[in-house]
């Protein structure tokens, strides 16, 4: 259509793909505005913007751009690949957590996540949400703080050359071992009820139907894997990896959450200027004593 026409006539050309998928619809959302700003084209799209649980299931909220802007777009979104809002800009963005340096910092009586499960909670406690006290709440790492002047004044930045932190975020597969342990000791319990005579076999069709699934959720728990944590990547990694084949960040160790990505990639960060900063103040040192030294001293 000519109206069609008119609009991307400065956009880019070819399909759309898919550049970044999200667990946080809002982290998509802010990745198109920065697309947007720099001319770009882009579109989100969730799969079951409904349900988010059902949206999680169906591959997360999807950021899709033209075929010929992908190049521009990897390149504005290589510092935090998926998540524009962990680049925060050089100058003091109001209150900032003290535990990850990021500004989604909020005066709240209850931190609530955006699902139905928060939104039914919040309806049935708003009486007593009325007698919490107001703390801030970092929805990010979901550290939880009074003092605003606490966190840093600015996010402790990487410099050119320094590797980019992620993290092996461990998974487990114990909700698919309770699921065939429970489908396993039902059955188990048809078979043991048909074979053994009622009474000798109550008891022990109670216990495979009891036991079965336990002994699943601790196989499930035991069976562990791991993914990225950068927001929007989540690629399977294997042991051998010491960085993400697809964002290409280095792995710095092990996270159990995701919120905890942000806490260890501020560790990360604050380490690592430490460690310059010690650097720095040995070559000063020594630089201090080479001065001092008299002229004609040997090495």
């Amino acid at each position: 259509m000519p109206y069609r026409d008119k609009l991307n006539a400065d956009s880019g050309t070819g399909k759309l793909i898919t550049v970044r998928r999200y667990l946080d619809p809002v982290a998509a959302q802010m990745d198109r505005t920065l697309l947007s700003a720099n001319g770009i084209e882009s579109h989100v799209f969730e799969a079951a913007s409904y349900n988010p649980v059902l949206s999680g299931a169906a591959g997360g909220t999807q950021l899709q751009v033209r075929e010929s802007d992908l190049e521009r777009v990897e390149r504005l979104l290589e510092v935090h690949p998926g998540e524009a809002d962990s680049n925060d800009d050089e100058e003091a963005a109001g209150v900032r957590c003290p535990r990850c340096e990021l500004a989604y910092c909020f005066h709240e009586r209850l931190r609530l996540e955006g699902t139905s499960a928060a939104t039914a909670l919040a309806i049935l406690a708003a009486p007593l949400m009325l007698f919490l006290p107001r703390r801030w709440h970092c929805h990010k790492c979901g550290h939880v703080w009074d003092d605003p002047k606490e966190g840093p004044a600015a996010m402790t930045k990487l410099e050119e050359g320094d590797p980019r932190p992620v993290f092996r975020l461990r998974r487990a597969h114990s909700g698919m071992g309770l699921f065939l342990g429970l489908l396993a000791g039902f059955c188990g319990a048809l078979l043991v009820t048909a074979a053994l005579p009622r009474d000798a076999g109550a008891g022990l069709a109670s216990a495979v139907l009891v036991g079965a699934p336990f002994v699943g959720w601790a196989v499930g728990r035991w069976w562990q894997y791991d993914l990225c944590s950068e927001p929007g990547c989540r690629t399977a990694l294997t042991s051998d990896r010491s960085e993400c084949p697809r964002c290409s960040g280095a792995i710095a160790g092990v996270v159990r959450s995701a919120d905890e990505h942000y806490a260890a990639a501020a560790d990360f960060r604050r380490e690592l200027s430490a460690l310059r900063a010690a650097d720095q103040a040995r070559e000063g040192e020594t630089k201090k004593r080479r001065k001092k030294r008299p002229a004609g001293a040997a090495g």
